[in-house]
């Protein structure tokens, strides 16, 4: 199986960044003559062979034409997580792109352990979970990359989000309605509502509904926020 990478300038350039190559030469320890797969994120991908492979940068040349190939979920679902602890983000953020979700949107909710309002620190978390969603495309063989939102607070993004078509629901453990009991094939958009550790708040649960989320939970027990995405 050829090794994967993103690439998003598959037309215009033929090197591959510091970074990559190291990956490449280091890691993979790949030659001269080795086949690879490119995708540019866009919904593309080609087979590369490297013609270039020293102390300096790591070439290449493309065999035969960029593809498009469409990996991606019938439905667009959109992964709305409030903030959780640092690895359990990072899980969520990799294994919801891995599972087809279009875009994740970290929602600051009165109940997060995480506060920071601090800009610098979650840009750099924000470049953070993009770089973990692009390996997890990379890994997973999607050829569209997931958009991570910058974070924004519960209120905010209940207030803001609007999908033509969308289907918006907040899971909480008190609603009389379980998931499968919504119809779900009307809708082109899926928007889920996932809280943090501790879940959402009272006034958080009606100010969704008042933004027409409906409220639904997964079934009899109460999954870590982590694994709920999943």
């Amino acid at each position: 199986m050829k090794p994967r990478l993103y690439f998003p300038d598959l037309l215009t350039k033929q090197v591959f960044n510091y970074k990559q190559s190291h990956h490449l030469k280091n890691v993979l320890r790949l030659k001269v003559g080795e086949k690879i797969l490119l995708f540019d994120g866009a919904g593309h991908e080609v087979t590369a062979t490297i013609t270039v492979c020293d102390k300096n940068n790591v070439r290449f040349e493309l065999v035969g034409e960029v593809e498009a190939i469409d990996r991606e979920n019938n439905k667009s679902v959109v992964i709305a997580q409030g903030l959780c602890q640092n690895s359990r983000m990072d899980y969520v953020i990799q294994k919801s792109v891995e599972l087809g979700a279009e875009v994740v949107a970290p929602i600051i909710t009165e109940r997060c352990q995480v506060r920071h309002s601090n800009n610098s620190y979650l840009e750099k978390k924000l470049e953070r979970w993009k770089l973990i969603a692009e390996h997890a495309s990379q890994q997973c063989g999607r050829n569209q990359l997931a958009e991570i939102i910058f974070p924004q607070r519960f209120d905010e993004f209940v207030k803001t989000i609007k999908q033509k078509n969308s289907l918006k629901l907040i899971l909480s453990p008190t609603s009389k309605k379980r998931l499968v009991e919504i119809d779900l094939s009307y809708n082109r958009t899926i928007i889920l509502l996932i809280g943090p550790e501790a879940g959402f708040s009272d006034s958080e649960e009606l100010l969704a509904k008042k933004a027409e989320f409906q409220s639904v939970k997964l079934g009899k027990r109460i999954l870590r926020t982590e694994t709920v995405a999943v």
